[in-house]
């Protein structure tokens, strides 16, 4: 089995634009290492069954598969679906601390609002000329 040419040639420039893109992204910190190298499997893989055919043929072999995309998309799902845990696990935790953090700010408010009518009620009664 061999990749004509054409699937190669859109293969390979998605995969260069999109790892282009991810790296960029990586650069301005919008994404981290892990991120970046979890995202740039989704380019690699289909590259790699693309380029080498009997890589992807062995593959299918190993693992009692017919067809070697089988294979190409049970690893992207696996993939996708540790990275969907990994950003589930990521918004739990950015839950819990925006959680803490209203908690600490409302105990501050109540502190500073505890300090206001402590200091009013602390006022020199001297100020209306009695003794």
């Amino acid at each position: 089995m061999h990749s004509n040419l054409q699937t190669v040639v859109i293969i390979s420039i998605f995969a260069l634009c999109y790892l282009y893109y991810t790296a960029r992204e990586t650069a301005r910190q919008q994404l981290d290492i892990y991120d970046l190298i979890m995202l740039s499997t989704v380019a690699i893989i289909p590259s790699a069954f693309v380029l080498f055919p009997r890589l992807a043929e062995h593959l299918a072999r190993l693992a009692g598969v017919a067809f070697p995309f089988v294979i190409m998309f049970g690893a992207l799902f696996a993939i996708l679906f540790i990275f969907i845990h990994r950003l589930t696990a990521k918004i739990h935790r950015l839950e819990r601390d925006n959680r803490l953090l209203i908690q600490e700010v409302s105990l501050l408010k109540a502190n500073e609002m505890l300090d206001s009518k402590a200091h009013h009620q602390q006022r020199p009664q001297g100020a209306s000329g009695e003794k």
